[in-house]
């Protein structure tokens, strides 16, 4: 089984948690997080991407902010949820089942992409190559909005560490284990903000980097097409 089928596998066997049912008050906490920063990108009509949203806690939230919301996940289990929560609003968004390093979308989709703190899933290569479709993707002028983690402020001082980072890939973690149910490939990747600026903005020019809270980054990204580009 490759490590792409193993994830998804772990995924579907997490199922659905009260902190990400989108339906469920305790999922809130995420959302209002950022209300003070997402609602600011989101334009009424705004065509929004959410990348690996799960149940869709943040796709029914930028829809709730005016966006034609969409959803990608590589998980059935919670996108049949989101897909029920879709019936129970009577919502709009839309929901996808899908790969964030071949996403099936065409040029000009959407006008904001969301990854919202689940880079770290993501190898260095896999960021690079969803950059690179997204520039496609994304409309002229479009965002491609991160929230994320450095790895390096939250771990200083972490004796295990060198124990567990892969030096040539970056790997720190591969496996998780979900009680009763059983021990499920999860990699988590060090990240870092300066590290994930550098390789988006190969392809996407650096609109801002901003705190939300300790060590809570969101960096904004805009997509340059009528200059060509970078």
């Amino acid at each position: 089984m490759n490590t792409f089928d193993a994830t998804r596998k772990h995924y579907n066997a997490a199922g659905v948690h009260p902190t990400t049912d989108p339906d469920n008050p305790r999922s809130q906490f995420a959302v209002d997080r950022y209300k003070d920063h997402l609602p600011k990108l989101i334009k009424p009509g705004m065509r929004a991407l959410d990348l690996g949203c799960n149940a869709g806690r943040f796709t029914f939230a930028m829809e709730d902010m005016g966006a034609r919301a969409t959803g990608i996940d590589f998980a059935e289990i919670p996108l049949l949820h989101a897909k029920k929560v879709v019936q129970r609003r009577k919502s709009q968004c839309q929901f996808n089942i899908g790969d964030i390093a071949a996403l099936p979308y065409k040029e000009n989709s959407f006008d904001l992409a969301f990854l919202p703190e689940n880079n770290g899933y993501l190898s260095y290569q896999i960021l690079e190559s969803l950059t690179v479709q997204l520039k496609e993707i994304l409309s002229d002028n479009g965002i491609f909005v991160v929230i994320m983690h450095d790895e390096l402020v939250k771990r200083a001082g972490e004796e295990s560490l060198p124990e567990r980072y892969d030096v040539q890939t970056g790997l720190m973690g591969g496996s998780r284990t979900i009680p009763d149910k059983g021990t499920y490939a999860s990699p988590w990747y060090f990240w870092t903000v300066a590290f994930a600026k550098y390789i988006v903005e190969k392809y996407l020019p650096l609109e801002k980097v901003e705190p939300i809270e300790e060590n809570r980054f969101l960096l904004v990204f805009r997509n340059k097409k009528g200059n060509g580009g970078l």
